[in-house]
């Protein structure tokens, strides 16, 4: 009897030994490898398993016994509460710790910056580049919300959104794009999305943000512009293409505004470069002739649907052109601005005023 009182007493204790080992390793200090107060930035891949995050806390140095932490998960049942993200962890940081800070999800805010005028195929490689969501995918989301922007109240009798749908089918041919009808309903902002945020939490914030923009710019709607907020918008991304300089964006609406008024084509290079999925790049004649109801060199008014994704003072422009401008040319000026003319002929001297200027510069590029 006192045999098995010994044994069980020299079992318990070794018990609490290494109950006590394990309590110091699992709340001590992680790593020495790092001093302590060093920041240390770790990706945790979405459906990673424990195993995989700690052979990752190795080989950052934050941990030197992978068993301690591994045993720590399991004794707490802490196993399917990791979660995905990027983490900044400190150096000398505790086990017990670690597996606090990962099961939490205080990750560190991802920056998703969209500038102004980028179309949706562009947003949607910066999308997948910092969020690692597939571009169909996320594009195939923002298309759905924008859909419902039907049942809102305020689009009933504007332009359909579901018409812009028979456009998707376009493409394919001389290098034209496929379209999409999220196009102009993704807002340019500096955005801070959660590692491992979806699709729809994503498209959801750029389609609401662009959307309460909308609203606003509508509010602000001259009595003489008559657009419907869809064809605001898709006016809008036009101007944003066209537009160097902030101050010229009411300008730059005026004369598409004249020119609606008048029924002339807007003949507008951004609409075309559009289309040929040429933007920033050199138009030629040939490139006018393309075949497409967004060629605003064969087609009379505005293009079925918005070119790129406009920012707030775009948004202002189109709703507010400057209603003492009457030209209804503008070519670039070479230096940033534009040069506004009433006539053809004025038109006609500006362009090669323009084409003299920019043979000069190319002069001076080829001579360095």
């Amino acid at each position: 009897m006192k045999l098995l009182i010994r044994t069980a007493a020299a079992g318990l204790t070794a018990g609490l030994v290494l109950l006590a080992v394990f309590w110091y390793q699992w709340t001590g200090p992680g790593s020495s490898a790092l001093p302590a107060g060093t920041v240390v930035k770790v990706r945790i891949p979405r459906h990673a398993t424990w195993s995989t995050a700690t052979d990752s806390l190795v080989r950052h140095h934050l941990l030197e016994d992978p068993l301690i932490l591994k045993l720590g998960v399991r004794l707490l049942g802490k196993g399917p509460d990791l979660r995905a993200g990027l983490y900044e962890l400190g150096g000398g940081i505790s086990p017990r710790s670690l597996v606090e800070t990962l099961t939490r999800g205080a990750t560190v805010p991802v920056r998703v910056t969209l500038p102004e005028g980028w179309n949706v195929d562009e947003i949607a490689r910066e999308v997948q580049l910092r969020l690692e969501i597939p571009p169909a995918r996320f594009l195939a989301v923002a298309d759905s919300l924008v859909r419902l922007l039907e049942h809102d109240g305020a689009w009933r009798g504007n332009a359909p959104l579901a018409a812009c749908d028979s456009l998707q089918g376009l493409g394919g041919k001389r290098g034209e794009r496929g379209f999409h009808i999220c196009e102009g309903f993704l807002a340019p902002d500096t955005y801070l999305f959660a590692e491992g945020s979806g699709p729809v939490e994503v498209a959801g914030l750029m389609v609401r943000t662009q959307r309460a923009r909308l609203s606003w710019a509508d509010s602000l709607r001259l009595s003489t512009v008559t657009l419907d907020p869809f064809r605001l918008l898709t006016l809008a991304s036009i101007i944003q293409a066209e537009v160097r300089m902030t101050a010229e964006g009411p300008l730059i609406s005026a004369v598409y505004h004249n020119r609606l008024a008048r029924g002339w084509k807007l003949e507008a290079d951004p609409t075309v470069a559009y289309v040929l999925d040429r933007k920033g790049k050199r138009l030629f004649h040939k490139d006018l002739e393309v075949q497409s109801p967004y060629n605003t060199y064969r087609h009379k008014g505005l293009p079925p649907g918005p070119i790129g994704n406009p920012g707030k003072d775009a948004l202002s422009a189109a709703a507010r052109p400057d209603t003492t401008c009457r030209a209804m040319f503008f070519v670039s000026d070479g230096a940033g601005g534009h040069v506004f003319s009433r006539t053809a002929a004025e038109h006609a001297r500006a362009v090669a005023r323009f084409r003299k200027v920019r043979a000069q510069t190319r002069r001076q590029q080829g001579a360095r």
